[in-house]
This record gives structure tokens, sequence and C-alpha cells, in this order.
């Protein structure tokens, strides 16, 4: 008669692979953190630069008017125009 006995628990990871895990999870977690928070401010970045270059340049600029001055051509239309 024989008997056959195991360890309790299998082997475990060696302390270098358990710290390698360790580090590939946290890089992960602040590459997927960064690109989370980093998105959307290069999205309103683009968005800034394509209204900045297509919104429409006006040849003439108003000249200010002194306060409480009524300009000669007052807008009788579009938004805006029952606000005075």
């Amino acid at each position: 008669m024989s008997v056959e006995t195991t360890a309790s628990r299998p082997a475990g990871k060696s302390a270098a692979a358990a710290a390698i895990g360790v580090l590939t999870t946290l890089v992960l977690f602040v590459v997927v953190i960064l690109a989370f928070v980093v998105a959307p401010l290069l999205l309103l970045a683009a968005a800034l630069a394509v209204y900045l270059v297509l919104r429409p340049t006006s040849e003439s600029t108003p000249t200010p008017t002194a306060v409480g001055v009524a300009p000669t051509a007052t807008a009788t239309h579009g938004f805006g125009s029952g606000v005075r």
C-alpha cells in the first residue's frame, strides 16, 4: 500500500511575476484613465480650431458706440431685435 501526498495548494507566482503583473495593471489603468480625460480635451480643442478657421470674418467691424447712444442703424428683425 502506498500513500500519495500532494501540496495543499498549487505553486503560485514568483515575486517578480507578481510585481510585473501589478505594474502592468497600473500602467493599463493610467493609460485608460488618461485616454478618457485627454480625449474630450483634444476634441474640444479641435472643435475650437474648426470654429476659429470657419467663422465668418466681417470686412468692416462696427465701431463701438458710447454708452446710452443708440446706433444709427438698428436691427428691426432677427434674434435680439426686441431687446431695447
